[in-house]
């Protein structure tokens, strides 16, 4: 094999020194201008091969960072659903008396109670129960209180309905709400 690229070489020295000065200068010309040529389009395949790969791994990172978004908020969502569920069976409250214990505890007295039925929601894994009520003559500052207090209770205890009937010449008024607490439903 070294053999005979040593017989090619010299066979290429002997035909170009047999050439005229002219046609060395051109047949040099030549070679050099084939060098530069092969010697650019490596370079260029180089570096388009240099940013295929370029993009290719950028493209990789913007999905690795929206993976770990992803899973940043499916953990705070499962976060939020497990404080939820918490609450949830934190407070399974008889709403009657809860309501009544409100009531007296703002200096309210609560003519009408009227407890409507459970109600599963969803998929049934959470009850809803509310409770009616009526307000006549309370004073808008004991009402909000009294509406405030109902909301801070364990569980979750809402607020779901209010209408109100004022008498400003008397300043009372008259109230309508519907108070619903939340709680998942006890599994055999």
């Amino acid at each position: 094999m070294m053999e005979r690229l040593r017989l090619l070489w010299s066979d290429l020295q002997t035909w170009y020194l047999r050439l005229s000065p002219r046609e060395r200068v051109m047949v040099t010309s030549a070679g050099a201008a084939t060098v530069v040529v092969v010697t650019l389009l490596v370079l260029f395949l180089l570096s388009t091969s240099a940013d295929a790969t370029r993009r290719r791994t950028e493209s990789k990172l913007q999905r690795l960072a929206e993976a770990e978004q992803l899973a940043t908020g499916y953990a705070e969502a499962e976060r939020a659903r497990k404080q939820a569920e918490a609450a949830l069976t934190a407070g399974d409250v008889s709403l009657l008396t809860y309501v009544t214990e409100k009531g007296k505890s703002a200096g309210l007295e609560i003519p009408s109670l009227n407890p409507k039925g459970d109600v599963p929601l969803g998929d049934g894994r959470i009850v809803e129960s509310s409770v009616e009520l009526t307000l006549t003559d309370v004073a808008l500052p004991r009402l909000v209180d009294f509406l405030g207090a109902l909301e801070q209770g364990p569980g979750v205890v809402r607020v779901t309905f209010l209408r109100i009937e004022p008498r400003p010449k008397d300043g009372v008024l008259t109230a309508w709400t519907t108070v619903t607490a939340y709680h998942l439903k006890a599994t055999p």
